[in-house]
């Protein structure tokens, strides 16, 4: 067993979005996002499955012709190839888990 303490991970950029790995194992890749208000990343496409659990703050999520506002308590999840990315509405946390490791 494993226990992240992500509380104690979140920092913040004032120039661009600040994304590390928490943990990599062969199986699957968790990130942990934090982003100012207007920061973002744009839409782009994975092989893998990618799923977005928001800790703090709010954002849109985009996928290819649809956006969608989540806060606290959302998880967004997007099959492989379909294209997705997001930017901050206010500061935001999320994990993003991405399965199988690309």
């Amino acid at each position: 067993m494993k226990k992240i303490d992500t509380k104690g991970l979140i920092e913040f950029k004032k120039d661009s979005k600040n994304s590390f790995l928490i943990f990599d194992s062969n199986e699957a890749r968790l990130a942990l996002f934090c982003s100012e208000s207007g920061q973002g990343v744009s839409k782009c496409c994975s092989s893998s499955r990618v799923m977005m659990a928001v800790l703090e703050g709010t954002g849109m999520f985009l996928a290819e012709g649809e956006e969608i506002e989540a806060g606290p308590g959302s998880v967004i999840i997007w099959e492989p190839g379909e294209p997705h990315g997001y930017t901050a509405k206010t500061r935001l946390v999320f994990l993003a888990t991405i399965a199988p490791k690309p």
